[in-house]
């Protein structure tokens, strides 16, 4: 029984964990638009992600996704827009997403937030976005509201 579980953990880890939540999506170079998604890894964010990506993967958008550690190497303007996913602890955003909003505070435009907090009110002044909390019932209701700010971002319209 514990070689099984060893084998198990083994196998879980080969095949499905992914530490940093790098995307594994080949950029199509017949894509017109870039999405960029920074995620603070969590059940309930991952949830949100996964409902934009299958949402953005029917259109001609490519996707990356990188975890928050990552922000400091991205440079806003490469991307139509990005998606910073993120959780409040003591009243303040991750020094990640914090240090990257006041690197890039004049090229802030085409991006948009989504911040959890326990009741759901905290927000960056500088970022457009929306907040919310942690509960999984709601992810996808999430994701819509932030589908609705990123499409005119990629020039997508309701219907597509």
């Amino acid at each position: 029984m514990i070689v099984l579980g060893i084998l198990g953990l083994v196998l879980y880890a080969l095949f499905f964990y992914n530490p940093c939540n790098y995307s594994h999506k080949n950029p199509n170079p017949n894509n017109k638009y870039q999405l960029l998604i920074a995620n603070e890894e969590s059940h309930f964010k991952d949830s949100v992600v996964s409902v934009l990506t299958k949402h953005y993967s029917s259109k001609p958008v490519n996707i990356k996704i990188i975890p928050l550690s990552a922000l400091s190497q991205i440079e806003p303007k490469e991307y139509h827009a990005i998606v910073i996913l993120h959780s409040w602890y003591t009243w303040k955003p991750p020094p990640e997403v914090e240090g990257f909003v006041q690197k890039h505070h004049n090229c802030l435009e085409n991006i948009v937030s989504f911040s959890t907090s326990f009741y759901g009110n905290l927000k960056m002044k500088e970022l457009d976005g929306i907040t919310g909390a942690s509960k999984m019932s709601d992810a996808n209701g999430y994701a819509q509201k932030l589908i609705e700010k990123i499409n005119p971002l990629l020039n997508i319209d309701k219907q597509n």
